[in-house]
């Protein structure tokens, strides 16, 4: 059961890059089936598709011709809904649950966004740039972990093992989290930390996290104690984003898989896609990692896995 306010009790559908491609672009009698079905639900008005910020960056890699055709059909089934960013969400969650306001559609998404935006030129150049610096910072930042997974492979942990491993990765982030808004009540206010790599900086997340709950929600010294007795005794678990990007983080690192661009852009969309949605189509691979860590039954979200196009 989801605790989210949908006034208008529509069913929302989160179509990755992969689904996206399958339903637009492949001819597979299942595609066109699943497209035909969506179009009609869309049309009587009982479902949306929203777009977002990664359909964007993914979808600027394909010729301009197709990136342009995929979008403005995309944009024809979102009904002007679109997913921000993930920290923008994280951020509101985050208050939301401190001053335990409602959960809305508004809280995941913008409502009336702009078609046609992969039809701009200088809009589609941004976001194929985007998408380079994406992929030189994660695989420089992952190069390391990529090696030493390459070697942790070869070597056999049991069931226990593996589970410890996989609750100290998540505490890392929920301590340095704590960490930072410790900072934040001594200090009386927080800097962005530089995250540094040979193709430039990039701002430390959890940093810009607690930036957003400062500056755009104003939270105070007492919210921030409240939220670090939060952390202290639930983690993350009451924060659903940072609760799915931390279990896929950790999935990923116990089974010792070579990190991707692509697999950081996946748990980006299923940070945000997964919570509100009420069916997510995928690829096998990430349906299988949700399924693993029992995502789709806590958030309630029916996933899905299609085949591959030919």
């Amino acid at each position: 059961m989801k605790h989210i306010s949908n006034k208008d009790n529509l069913t929302i559908i989160y179509l990755d890059q992969f689904a996206s491609s399958g339903i637009f672009e492949s001819n597979l009698i299942e595609w066109t089936k699943i497209k035909e079905l969506i179009v009609e639900g869309f049309n009587n008005n009982q479902l949306i598709c929203p777009l977002s910020a990664e359909h964007y960056i993914e979808t600027s890699q394909k010729q301009q011709d197709k990136a342009v055709l995929l979008d403005n059909e995309f944009y024809k089934i979102s009904g002007g809904y679109a997913f921000k960013p993930e920290i923008f969400v994280t951020s509101q969650l985050i208050i939301s649950l401190i001053r335990k306001n409602n959960i809305t559609l508004k809280t995941f998404m913008y409502d009336e966004i702009y078609e046609n935006i992969l039809s701009n030129e200088e809009n589609l150049r941004q976001f194929d740039e985007i998408k380079k610096q994406l992929n030189n910072k994660i695989e420089e930042a992952t190069i390391v972990a990529n090696e030493i997974r390459k070697i942790e492979r070869t070597k056999k942990y049991d069931a226990a093992i593996k589970e410890k491993m996989f609750n100290v990765h998540k505490s890392i982030s929920i301590a340095e989290l704590i960490s930072r808004l410790n900072n934040l009540l001594e200090d009386g206010h927080i800097y962005i930390r530089g995250v540094q790599f040979t193709s430039g900086d990039v701002p430390n997340w959890i940093d810009q996290i607690i930036f957003q709950l400062t500056k755009k929600h104003k939270i105070t010294q007492k919210e921030a104690r409240i939220l670090i007795k939060e952390l202290k005794i639930n983690g993350f678990n009451n924060i659903p984003t940072l609760d799915i990007r931390t279990s896929l983080s950790a999935l990923i690192s116990v089974q010792n898989k070579k990190e991707t661009v692509n697999d950081q852009i996946d748990i980006m969309r299923i940070s945000t896609g997964l919570p509100i949605s009420d069916i997510l189509l995928t690829d096998s691979t990430r349906k299988r990692e949700i399924e693993e860590l029992e995502l789709d039954k806590k958030y309630g979200t029916l996933v899905f896995s299609g085949k591959k196009m030919i």
